[in-house]
């Protein structure tokens, strides 16, 4: 096992114990969520961001998590614009079965699909959509908060959706459509890591870094937590 590899937890209620002196010095975790080794033998890792210790007995190097398990993964390229005719658009559509029903409006690939797309092949989850409309992605958190249907909060955790609810045009006004992002990594300065289609121009894939400034306070961003 490699420092900074991503390991996973083996079964439900496995204390991550974090340094003496936090308000919350144990917490719970389930089978399947993922932690970054940092060393042994009492394993030090870090859970979004934060260090602590897990015994290593509970630890895996794959996700014992069936319904966790990558169902079908496309490679994406950082700064290729996805049209609604390329293959990765076509392909994201057929996994999420056109959920967004952009495919009959030839529409380039929309955030909204690449993190519904994440969700369903890195969490083993088809998100649950009530009968609101629209789905922008700005309008994600408020959406699944009023339908009490997924934990909205205010702090990002891995593996969440970020929602852009504040994002401006070129000359300062507010968008109706805002933004929604897939958070991938969370650093101990409180910045995040994302992947999203449909930024900065249509249909482009992204990765890029935030600071706690720019998605608390550019941004305005809330989080999903699906699991």
């Amino acid at each position: 096992m490699k420092k900074d590899q991503k390991i996973y937890i083996k079964e439900n209620d496995v204390n991550f114990r974090k340094p003496s002196g936090e308000p919350d010095g144990v917490e719970k975790m389930k089978a399947g969520q993922n932690l970054v080794f940092v060393d042994g033998p009492w394993f030090r890792a870090t859970k979004d961001g934060k260090i602590g210790w897990v015994y290593a007995d509970y630890i895996s190097e794959t996700n014992p998590n069936p319904a966790q398990q990558p169902q079908q993964l496309i490679s994406f390229v950082e700064g290729w614009p996805n049209l609604y005719n390329s293959p990765v658009t076509v392909a994201v559509r057929e996994i999420i079965n056109n959920e967004f029903g952009l495919e009959a409006e030839k529409i380039p690939l929309n955030c909204t699909e690449y993190v519904q797309y994440c969700i369903k092949t890195k969490l083993g989850i088809v998100i649950e959509w009530p009968s609101d409309r629209p789905r922008h992605g700005g309008k994600w958190a408020d959406i699944f908060r009023r339908n009490n249907l997924y934990k909205v909060i205010n702090e990002p955790v891995s593996n969440c959706a970020a929602c852009f609810t504040d994002v401006r045009k070129k000359d300062g006004t507010l968008t109706k459509e805002g933004h929604v992002a897939f958070v991938e990594e969370i650093f101990p300065d409180g910045s995040i890591k994302i992947s999203e289609a449909n930024w900065p121009n249509s249909g482009i894939y992204s990765e890029r870094i935030l600071s706690k400034a720019d998605w608390q306070n550019k941004y305005r961003c809330r989080f999903i937590d699906f699991l």
